[in-house]
């Protein structure tokens, strides 16, 4: 980027997004795809990385060196391998210094990030609660909060997908399933946008690492006393479960319990929240599958599983190795971070047919939108049945549902991909 174009993304000024096709330098095009004033739709600039350089050695997103995967198979490797592991070196990358160490040292207590032995240990005690069959005991609260949030804009001639819908489900959901009270719920909406936004490393300001920090205060101070009620009163709720937790070895102590907290409403809500609006985009983007979809109902759960594959809301899965290692003739050092960028993975023609169009009944579909392995995405399940209930409610009660907007506004994350707002009209 010139020192001109530089100023301009600084000042906000959308730049014109460079030609894929004319980029042929891997570091150039990596530039583009952290940028988001440059990269404007971000499939073409991942298909160009991957046929340049499919495997790109570089700093520029961590501070330290570290592979982006591009390529299906090469994904695939790394995560079936047991000797890499997501352990508190992948979460090295949050490391600001000083003026964001406690978001710092909470991530390092997050499921993600902590040493395999205990962490295979944490999903043990939690894995029981998370299978589809066990998290099927919600599909009534899901459906029943779907059906409140459409009644609610039933009658408008144009909503937004992001605001009105998306945000809403998810956040209800976990937190009626953990027992956070319902009135608790605005002040959550803040923390949780706060903690995402400093959770993606390729866009960290000041103000954005400001706000982080007063989300894990607020998020702990919030937790700790939650924890503390349910020891002394004992619900019929998920938190119960956590203090009530055991086994052999012990249960959880309060930090593990708070981080736990955190990264179950994080993840219960983010991302499937953006899955929900960038879903809807996907259809009303091809309306054959749209249609395809309201008269063969029965594919949703196959539509939602090639929606992830398609234009999946996590677009970055980390591992790293305690020794030096092979991959696709490229040696790989101990220490050195793999960051599979899943968006270019998941449309890798090596391994899916037209990976550029989306194709609901599309055979053998395989992601990573929920990771994969040991680390794979405990609430998979319970995000599946919430995308289910609203996309499947949501095109049957609205056959006339069409975009408002052409031109479609992305965050400026790369790590955690969603829309700013998705007006359609009903």
């Amino acid at each position: 980027m010139t020192s001109s174009d530089s100023l301009t993304a600084r000042a906000g000024v959308s730049a014109r997004p460079p030609d894929p096709a004319g980029l042929s330098d891997a570091a150039k095009i990596f530039g583009v795809i952290l940028d988001p004033q440059q990269r404007g739709d971000l499939y073409p600039y991942l298909r160009r990385l991957r046929e340049v350089e499919p495997l790109h050695r570089t700093e520029a997103l961590h501070g330290r060196p570290a592979w982006m995967v591009t390529r299906f198979a090469d994904a695939l490797e790394l995560l079936s391998n047991k000797a890499l592991v997501s352990d508190e070196r992948n979460a090295e990358i949050f490391d600001t210094g000083p003026s964001g160490a406690l978001f710092y040292a909470m991530v390092k207590r997050l499921l993600l990030y902590i040493n395999p032995v205990e962490h295979d240990r944490i999903r043990k005690l939690l894995a029981r609660h998370f299978t589809p069959r066990a998290v099927s005991r919600y599909r009534p609260l899901m459906q029943n909060a779907v059906d409140d949030l459409l009644a609610k804009v039933e009658g408008r001639e144009e909503i937004d997908i992001v605001a009105d819908l998306a945000y809403s489900l998810p956040t209800a959901v976990i937190c009626e399933i953990l027992g956070v009270p319902a009135e608790d719920l605005p002040v959550f909406h803040r923390w949780l946008n706060d903690f995402a936004r400093r959770g993606d490393v390729s866009g960290i300001t000041p103000e954005v690492e400001r706000l982080g920090e007063e989300s894990v205060l607020g998020f702990t101070d919030y937790f700790e006393r939650l924890i503390s009620e349910r020891r002394k009163r004992p619900q019929n709720d998920l938190m119960t479960i956590l203090v009530e937790a055991r086994d052999e070895q012990g249960g959880l102590d309060e930090d593990a319990l708070v981080a736990l907290c955190i990264l179950m409403i994080q993840a219960g809500h983010e991302t499937t929240a953006d899955m929900i609006a960038l879903g809807v985009l996907a259809l009303l983007r091809h309306p054959d599958q749209l249609v395809l979809l309201r008269s063969k109902p029965e594919l949703l759960r196959n539509a939602i599983e090639e929606m992830l594959r398609y234009d999946g809301s996590n677009q970055l899965v980390q591992r790293v190795s305690h020794e030096d290692f092979e991959l696709a003739g490229v040696s790989i050092r101990a220490g050195e971070v793999c960051s599979i960028l899943t968006g270019a993975a998941g449309r890798d023609p090596a391994r899916f047919a037209e990976p550029d169009r989306l194709d609901i009944e599309r055979r053998e579909i395989q992601h990573f939108g929920f990771g994969h392995g040991s680390h794979i995405c405990l609430g998979s399940a319970l995000a599946r049945f919430e995308l289910e209930a609203m996309l499947g409610s949501l095109i049957a009660r609205f056959p006339g549902l069409e975009l408002a907007e052409e031109e479609i506004h992305y965050r400026d994350s790369l790590v955690l991909r969603g829309l700013k707002r998705l007006a359609v009209r009903l």
